[in-house]
């Protein structure tokens, strides 16, 4: 099974957080524009980096992972 990020999840729970994308950066120790790109799916993402904002939103990594199911689904 194969996973991807989902960056719509990030803004999520970002915003249930009640957290800037500035605020999240200096948490995560990024500039606010890495956050931005992430958000629209435009930036890589390393483990360690995901491990940083899941920790800094007190959120699962899994939350902010989509399965290739979920995937076919929202296709479907």
């Amino acid at each position: 099974m194969s996973f991807e990020f989902d960056p719509d999840a990030l803004r999520r729970i970002r915003l249930e957080r009640g957290l800037s994308q500035g605020k999240l950066a200096t948490k995560v120790g990024r500039e606010a524009t890495v956050i931005s790109q992430l958000e629209r799916g435009r930036h890589g993402l390393t483990v360690a980096t995901l491990a940083a904002i899941a920790d800094a939103l007190d959120a699962p990594m899994d939350d902010f992972i989509k399965s290739a199911d979920d995937r076919e689904l929202v296709s479907a």
